[in-house]
């Protein structure tokens, strides 16, 4: 080709490293999407042997298509059916949806960064990156279409049929955190965790997230009973005991077990502790001690000594509640090392495991749709699963489908010159036409669409 000649030559006006790079990327851009262009046009041209000879050919019409390097522009032949309708060959070939300009992997760029932070900032980024004009308002509406192309294969995964073991480290851990939805209600998103643990750290981890507590326990005994023969096996649970996540209510997750191991979070047991007796009162430090070491009676004698300082009814409801919670659960408190598994890491990792999800859902008065809310758990959680881009790709790519042979000489003859090059036309002006609106016409551009339609 000639353009590498022609594009060292414009290189010599040049004054700066700087200026070279802006260069190189630029003319990359226009390069590659002339290339596509005629790549599409050609293509076009090869379906014409597959049209039914009953379908008539009307014009050929222009459509751009946005890719990380740049629009495409391109124009395509349109076809009428024997039915009236009319329809673009190159179009239904692609799986190109009407009225949409992104491409697939352009798509899945902004997913994957849309879920790790801000629409706007998503935006920015793509802006920059691609040199397009997509707004957060087209972010949202991308990430919650890909979003629903996730939960498709993901549901595919789930459905597969693996062989199904046994080991004898399998750790269950659960928790919620909440979120605010619109309106300023709060909702409950809950957390599980499914891995084996080793002391070198948990493997083959799988975590599931839902804002429906049911479905969540549904999906976590489905996925153990594809998996894991459990009537073989020693499961181990692991939770703060809260609201739905008490050791009956773990233990449910996992009826046919050989047998369970029920451990409470230790981080948890002794933040009850610390909000009880306070951090400031030496007691507290001592009751740590006391925990760690699976010293009953030295903690029962922490807690008289804390009863004679009480001066108030408030703490002394407060003590009580943390003496049946200290009934209720000090059997759970010892880890599993302690119980004779010697093999076994340390559980308690769902509690940390949350901020993946909680640094994109809260914090700068974030507050979500449902929709919304849910495009982005199951975007976050395909990636934290290891998913994601498996996902994306499978859901998205089609272009594999493709078996033709495009001629190279159109794209051998293309100039550096050409590139640049701006074609000079003649206009009559608009006669009729229209703006098309892909929001509500309360917005600015539909009342300015409104106005020139009348």
């Amino acid at each position: 080709m000639f353009i590498l000649a022609d594009f060292i030559d414009s290189l010599k006006n040049l004054d700066s490293l700087f200026d070279l790079e802006e260069q190189v990327i630029r003319c990359l851009r226009e390069m590659f999407q002339e290339i596509v262009s005629k790549y599409l046009i050609q293509l076009d041209e090869t379906l014409v042997s597959q049209i039914p000879s009953d379908h008539t050919f009307i014009n050929r019409q222009p459509r751009t298509i946005n890719f990380m390097f740049g629009a495409v522009s391109f124009e395509r032949r349109c076809y009428r059916k024997t039915d009236g309708t009319n329809y673009f060959p190159l179009d239904t070939h692609l799986k190109l949806v009407s009225r949409k300009r992104f491409s697939p992997y352009f798509k899945s760029v902004v997913s994957k960064i849309g879920q790790m932070t801000t629409m706007r900032n998503t935006a920015d980024m793509i802006n920059l990156a691609s040199q397009t004009d997509i707004s957060a308002w087209a972010v949202d509406k991308i990430v919650r279409e890909m979003a629903d192309i996730v939960a498709v294969e993901e549901e595919t995964h789930d459905k597969e049929i693996v062989h199904r073991k046994k080991v004898d480290n399998l750790v269950i851990e659960g928790d919620a955190f909440e979120v605010r939805e619109r309106g300023k209600q709060r909702v409950s998103v809950h957390h599980y965790r499914v891995y084996e643990s080793t002391n070198a750290g948990p493997v083959n981890k799988r975590e599931f997230i839902e804002t429906n507590h049911l479905k969540a326990r549904k999906q976590v005994c489905d996925y153990l009973e594809a998996h894991y023969k459990l009537s073989e096996m020693v499961v181990f649970l692991a939770s703060d005991a809260g609201p739905g996540y008490d050791p009956i209510s773990m233990r449910e997750l996992v009826p046919g077990a050989k047998k369970v191991e029920y451990v409470i979070d230790r981080y948890h047991f002794i933040r009850k502790f610390e909000q009880t007796i306070g951090l400031q009162n030496p007691l507290s430090r001592k009751a740590t001690a006391a925990i760690r070491g699976h010293n009953l009676n030295q903690l029962e004698a922490i807690l008289d000594t804390f009863e004679s300082q009480i001066t108030t009814g408030k703490d002394s409801e407060k003590l009580i509640k943390l003496r049946h919670y200290l009934s209720r659960n000090w059997k759970y408190i010892k880890r599993p090392k302690d119980r004779g598994y010697k093999y076994m890491g340390k559980l308690g990792s769902v509690e940390s495991s949350h901020r993946a999800f909680t640094y994109r859902l809260k914090k700068q008065g974030k507050s979500w749709s449902k929709e919304g809310l849910q495009a982005m758990l199951v975007l976050i959680l395909a990636r934290v699963n290891r998913h994601l881009n498996q996902d994306l790709s499978s859901g998205l790519r089609r272009l594999r489908e493709l078996k033709i042979e495009v001629s190279l000489e159109s794209i051998k003859s293309i100039r550096f010159t050409d590139l640049n090059r701006k074609t000079r036309s003649h206009h009559i002006g608009v006669k009729i036409g229209n703006i098309t609106v892909d929001s509500s016409t309360s917005s600015p551009i539909g009342a300015m669409a409104k106005a020139y339609s009348r």
